[in-house]
């Protein structure tokens, strides 16, 4: 069976950027330190970390990709859904840059030229759902998490958390890398760089 085109539906509730739970913040240095220790902690453990491309053979290994037997080789979708919830961790972060000199929230967020429509036009036309997993009926949902710099280009696309399996990871992350130019973060109006978190979601109908 050939790779399956995916279509994509956009689902959003509002625009989001990085994902992660933050420390809630009392009054004073101390307490404003151990917060931003926490993000630097938490991003470094599981966000932007670099993950080795697996070979085509580790492709097939499972990962923590649901299979359901009765989707078998059916028609495979992608969402891309966005939540208020998101947004709101989102607002609770520090204007603050890590090592690297990227920024884990900005005061104007990057986006996709053209905006969410384009977005998902973009990732329709430049993604599939892998045959491994249409095979197995393998679902996920899986966080892309990418540095866009300040000349808009993408890079680092690294999957959040856990691998998935049955080359969905590679599948994300791909067509992430096959980004044109974003219009770049900006703090005091100056582009920065700074971080962004695609929540992709791969269904079977």
């Amino acid at each position: 069976m050939k790779n399956v085109r995916t279509r994509v539906s956009l689902f959003i509730m509002c625009a989001a950027t990085v994902t992660l739970t933050t420390v809630a913040c009392m009054p004073g240095k101390d307490s404003k330190d151990a917060t931003a220790d926490s993000l630097r902690a938490k991003i470094t453990s599981d966000s932007i970390l670099l993950v080795e491309k697996n070979s085509k053979e580790k492709i097939y290994t499972a990962g923590i990709g649901k299979v359901n037997l009765a989707k078998k080789n059916g028609k495979g979708e992608v969402v891309l859904q966005w939540t208020k919830a998101m947004e709101d961790e989102y607002a609770k972060m520090l204007i603050e840059a890590d090592a690297q000199g990227i920024y884990y929230r900005t005061e104007i967020k990057p986006s996709y030229p053209g905006g969410e429509a384009a977005l998902a036009k973009f990732i329709q036309n430049n993604i599939v759902y892998p045959e491994p997993a249409i095979e197995n009926g393998v679902e996920a949902s899986i966080d892309v998490v990418f540095a866009v710099d300040e000349n808009g280009k993408v890079y680092t696309p690294v999957v959040k958390g856990e691998r998935t399996g049955y080359g969905l990871d590679e599948a994300a992350t791909d067509v992430v890398s096959k980004m044109p130019r974003w219009n770049p973060g900006q703090i005091k109006g100056k582009n920065v760089k700074s971080y962004y978190s695609l929540p992709i979601t791969f269904r079977i109908n």
